[in-house]
């Protein structure tokens, strides 16, 4: 049965009891000013009243909770400027149960950019950790200027580096007239700052409204809740991934594992202009920015840190890698793989790929000890094509395989799921992918669909095409009542066959 929700409407804009009040936000048509269509489109709901918040709690703790949840008490507009809504005790103890009741929602706070119109600021400082659980902030821009809009943005930005930033409200200053302005004039103050706020890097996404036209225009493909996706800034690639690991940690994970080449777009033209120096180590700052923003959030989520992989240069024999780095929960880098199998293929008619034309291969199977945990084994993408490394490293006691991977829509509708059951079903163990989200506007087209495959090659979890994050909760014990069922362990006839575990096989480059 469908979960009433008397306190929520499907719009992002002001409350629609404020437009029905003020008759200086209507057209002549009876519309609200701004156009709220392209809003209304997105289908993103809002609080209403956060002084009664119960059925926002029931549908964001049910089955099928809203992706995205805007807390709105943005100061409320009046004629010549905005007034700043007080924020009563119980509405702020209302919000604060409803932020920490939310763990599959995406929250958004609004702000508007007007002096006076920063009530978050307050509430941040009245919620204990409530904005460690706020990904988003949405910004409602308005001036005559083009440059003043951008300044506004980059305030914003700057006040709250470590966010995404949407803007949901984006119109020219209001005018003593009310909402009549020339339409003309509209529509190409909007081609201007729209494309300027674009070349920004940092807002992920725009709602703006043209003449009678609205328009939801993602500035970057949505990096999924499930797996990240990635654009050319990397700057706003690393904000959108420390997100997302704040958010996985907030909810109790203990590892953590971002996508291949999760700071840059993946491409043979890419990798030269991404790359970071990383030797010797630690590097500096300038030198590999990845390596300080990886290392100082483990450090804060005190969790285990997978950065996917990135780009690599080394100078000393000016060869290029896909690396990997892990750290741990004191922010201590603990390992380091490069990828050792490189991804050439040729499909006709379908993909061709050479990795090798710009990068090297790595030359080294990499196990990690995790002092509470065990043992667990990292590789790279087409890594897990060569069932050698999972059988290595399964026989050196790992009880789970990590690869970071972005298989396109060809490779990864033929074998990304049958790659992760088979290793797992070989060797017993948890296996874990780990894919950038699905971006069709880009050169590369990722296949996404993270996922934990269990022991038994059951598939534990499973994101989407878009983003999102998974979880997966791993056990000693199944690992043991899969291998006591099926004993494959004392099985093997090493009498007909080798060990590959027992060979000559290197552990350090």
């Amino acid at each position: 049965m469908e979960i009433q929700k008397p306190v929520l409407t499907e719009l992002v804009s002001f409350t629609l009891q404020s437009l029905d009040k003020k008759d200086h936000y209507n057209l002549d048509n009876g519309s609200p000013c701004p156009s709220t269509a392209a809003l209304e489109a997105a289908r993103i709901p809002m609080i209403v009243d956060p002084a009664d918040t119960n059925a926002a709690m029931d549908w964001v703790q049910s089955d099928h909770p809203p992706a995205y949840l805007e807390l709105f008490n943005e100061p409320d507009f009046s004629f010549g400027g905005f007034t700043p809504i007080t924020l009563p005790e119980e509405s702020a103890n209302n919000l604060t149960k409803l932020i920490h009741s939310a763990p599959n929602t995406q929250l958004i706070a609004p702000v508007s950019a007007f002096p006076g119109g920063e009530w978050i600021k307050e509430f941040a400082g009245n919620c204990t950790g409530c904005m460690d659980k706020i990904p988003i902030i949405s910004a409602h821009v308005y001036s005559l200027d083009p440059d003043g809009a951008l300044a506004q943005i980059t305030d914003l930005h700057n006040q709250w580096p470590d966010k995404r930033i949407w803007v949901t409200e984006l119109s020219l200053a209001t005018v003593p007239d009310g909402c009549n302005t020339n339409p003309y004039q509209e529509s190409d103050w909007m081609k201007n700052v729209v494309g300027r706020i674009k070349d920004l890097g940092y807002v992920e996404k725009i709602f703006w409204n043209a003449g009678s036209q609205s328009v939801d225009l993602p500035c970057h493909r949505d990096l999924t809740d499930k797996s990240i996706p990635v654009g050319p800034n990397k700057s706003a690639n690393l904000s959108r991934a420390r997100n997302r690991v704040l958010e996985a940690a907030g909810r109790g994970a203990s590892l953590i594992v971002l996508p291949e080449c999760f700071n840059s777009p993946y491409g043979c033209q890419y990798f030269p202009k991404y790359a970071e120096t990383l030797l010797p180590s630690p590097p500096s700052h300038e030198k590999s920015p990845s390596f300080h923003a990886l290392s100082e959030l483990a450090k804060e989520t005190k969790t285990y840190l997978l950065g996917g992989s990135i780009p690599e240069y080394e100078t000393s024999s000016k060869k290029y890698f896909n690396t990997s780095l892990m750290f741990n929960p004191k922010g201590e880098l603990i390992a380091t793989h490069r990828k050792v199998h490189l991804f050439d293929i040729d499909i006709p008619g379908k993909i061709t790929f050479k990795e090798s034309e710009i990068l090297s291969a790595g030359n080294k199977v990499t196990l990690v000890d995790l002092p509470e945990y065990g043992r667990i084994a990292l590789a790279i993408c087409y890594d897990i094509r060569f069932p050698e490394l999972a059988t290595i490293a399964a026989r050196k006691q790992s009880f789970l395989l990590l690869y970071p991977g972005a298989f396109n829509l060809t490779t990864g509708a033929l074998h990304w799921s049958l790659q992760a059951r088979a290793r797992a079903m070989d060797n017993q163990v948890y296996v874990g992918l780990c894919s950038p989200a699905r971006d069709m506007e880009a050169s590369y087209n990722a296949w996404g669909h993270s996922m934990v495959v269990d022991p038994n090659a059951a598939v534990l979890c499973e994101a989407g095409e878009g983003e999102e994050i998974v979880y997966g909760d791993l056990d000693d014990d199944t690992i043991q009542q899969t291998r006591k069922g099926i004993p494959l362990q004392t099985q093997r006839r090493f009498d007909v066959y080798p060990d590959v575990s027992e060979g000559k096989v290197k552990y350090e480059e």
